[in-house]
């Protein structure tokens, strides 16, 4: 009986232990975030995003309104797209990858990360200019998700024969409705073309659509009514992409917020389960 008292105390203060480490860390990492907020308004003003979206605005507004996907060409002004493009090969030895069997291949640049390594494409993310565009486009206001969603902003890197994401819906974490924007900052094979992966959606009758994602062009969905996949690229491909994450309300639940972790494991390994 002494003994069976003994292991008993001597899990509990193990699990107190182990509480008070997972306490303390989330402390930290909360720190952290508030530290990246803080600096972000400064960093974002010193690299102004500048756009070229308003030629065929009531077009794609009308193509969002129909199948919940758009896409338009020269998203960027020139000077920005070059500083957003030379961030984006520069961070290529910097990615996290990661692998999941029948499913993913890819590297990927957190949101974290996007304040050290591409201040340019975050200043992308937080650009008013932006916001204003994909709620005009999207019928009603949407906002950027949280600093602690390492998905908010990243970078998808595609560098490696066979690097790919299958068929899936993007899961809709956050009270409102959910939208993903990707801009196209590198897309070129070893011959000079481009790359042979591809974006494309699967409609709900079984026919699949690509959409051209050649270098400065900007793609719109709501991701949890969309499918869609990244076919694989083959040796020699390189294709990056600035990946963003808006909603119209950005608030979240303790349920979701614990998926939406459990999800971010497929990109950024079991860390995304307590950061």
């Amino acid at each position: 009986m002494n003994g069976l008292i003994l292991s008993g105390s001597v899990l509990a203060t193990g699990a107190a232990a182990t509480g008070a480490l997972v306490w303390r860390y989330r402390v930290v990492r909360q720190g952290r975030y508030r530290q990246l907020a803080a600096g972000r308004p400064a960093m974002v003003e010193s690299r102004p995003a500048r756009f070229q979206l308003d030629d065929g605005l009531a077009a794609t507004r009308e193509a969002f309104r129909q199948n919940l996907i758009a896409r338009t060409d020269k998203a960027l002004c020139p000077e920005t797209f070059a500083r957003a493009r030379k961030e984006a090969l520069e961070v290529v030895p910097r990615v996290e990858r990661s692998y999941v069997p029948a499913h993913k291949q890819g590297g990927t640049i957190s949101y974290e990360a996007m304040h050290e390594l591409a201040p340019a494409c975050l200043a992308i993310y937080h650009a008013p200019a932006l916001r204003a565009w994909l709620s005009d486009v999207i019928g009603e206001p949407v906002f950027p998700t949280a600093d602690y969603d390492q998905s908010s902003c990243s970078m998808l890197v595609y560098d490696r024969d066979g690097d790919h994401i299958g068929w899936h819906y993007d899961h809709n974490f956050y009270r409102g409705r959910h939208f993903t924007v990707l801009i196209s900052l590198v897309n070129q094979s070893a011959s000079g073309g481009p790359s042979a992966s591809q974006l494309q959606q699967q409609a709900k009758d079984g026919t699949e659509r690509t959409f051209d994602t050649a270098e400065d062009t900007l793609v719109l969905f709501e991701g949890a009514r969309v499918r869609h996949r990244a076919t694989p690229t083959v040796d020699g491909d390189l294709r990056i992409i600035l990946s963003m994450t808006f909603a119209t309300d950005p608030r979240t639940g303790v349920v979701k917020e614990v998926a939406r972790r459990v999800k971010d494991t497929a990109f950024f390994g079991l860390r995304a389960l307590w950061d």
